[in-house]
This record gives C-alpha cells, sequence and structure tokens, in this order.
C-alpha cells in the first residue's frame, strides 16, 4: 500500500502486483465534477484493489467515499450528498477482445491509453454517483412545497370537467 496517491497509473502493471491504493484526492482537482459542486472544499477516499480475473485481465475492486455540498434544485440552498460507492472495474483495451462475456459483479471500462490519470477515474466514478436532480428530501424553508391536502383539493375543486360530468349524470336521471 502507497503512503500517497500517484498522479498516473498503469492499471495492468498494479494487477499484475496485486497492488492496494488507499488515500485521499481533492476535488479542486477534480475540473469537471466542480461544476456539479457548490463549493469544492474536500476529498475524496479511495481504498482500491487491483487484480487480474480469471481472463487476464485487470480489474478494480473497492470502495469510494464522499461528501459532496451541491445545490438543491428546489429551494437552491446548498445540501450535502453523501456518496458509498463499492466500485468494480474491469480494465479494457483496444487489443482485448470487447465481445467477451463479463461477470454481472463488474462495470467494464475502456482506456485508449495507458498510464492514465487515477483522478480522471476517481472523478469519473464520483460523476457517475451523482443525483440526476440534487433536492433534499424536506427542503428546509418549505416555501417551494405543497400541502398534499392543497394538492388533493386543486384537482377536484379546480376541474373543469365537473361540471359537465354533473350534466351528464343529470342526463342520465
Amino acid at each position: 500500500m502507497l503512503k500517497e496517491l500517484p498522479t498516473w497509473i498503469d492499471p495492468t502493471r498494479l494487477a499484475l502486483t496485486h497492488s492496494h491504493l488507499n488515500g485521499r484526492i481533492a476535488f479542486v482537482q477534480m475540473e469537471r465534477l466542480r461544476d456539479s459542486l457548490c463549493d469544492i472544499q474536500g476529498d475524496a477516499q479511495i481504498d482500491w484493489f487491483f487484480a487480474m480475473d480469471d481472463k487476464q485481465r485487470p480489474t478494480i475492486v473497492g470502495g469510494l467515499q464522499a461528501q459532496l455540498l451541491m445545490l438543491c434544485q428546489r429551494c437552491l440552498q446548498p445540501m450535502s450528498w453523501a456518496i458509498d460507492k463499492q466500485v468494480a472495474l474491469v480494465i479494457l483495451t483496444y487489443e482485448l477482445n470487447k465481445n467477451e462475456e463479463l461477470s454481472a459483479d463488474y462495470e467494464a471500462i475502456t482506456l485508449t491509453k495507458t498510464p492514465v490519470l487515477l483522478k480522471t477515474l476517481i472523478e469519473d466514478e464520483l460523476i457517475l454517483a451523482l443525483p440526476i436532480i440534487a433536492r433534499h428530501e424536506v427542503c428546509p424553508s418549505h416555501e417551494y412545497q405543497l400541502s398534499e391536502n392543497l394538492d388533493q383539493d386543486l384537482t377536484c375543486r379546480n376541474n373543469q370537467f365537473n361540471i359537465l360530468s354533473n350534466i351528464k349524470n343529470l342526463k342520465l336521471m
């Protein structure tokens, strides 16, 4: 296990030596992720193990944890989003046959060149773990949420077809 995370990695070489990477990387270094955050303070923690699978393909297995500060799209207030993701990747290259069967436990990524930036792999996994729409379960200000009773009242009372259904019922009698 390394004390500090490397900048560049060769997943195949790390898998051949059964390496273990454990460390933190700052959100400031992740250009693509920054657009989704309202505060780039903090970091992501990885605990990744590199090995070869039964078909001699490099794999990455481990965990990824982060606490992201995002903007709620409902109330536009900051919100905290916790990521605790299990990573299971099979590294494919263009030389390997991409039509081979993959285990259901793994996702495949294709690398066009090696070495690769470690922060890019981590950033990709964080972006995939982001919610489609960031929002609080219950917004702190509550001004943008309709009450359940109000929603039911509006559908029944303001429905223009209620008058027509009443007329239809009168004609049938």
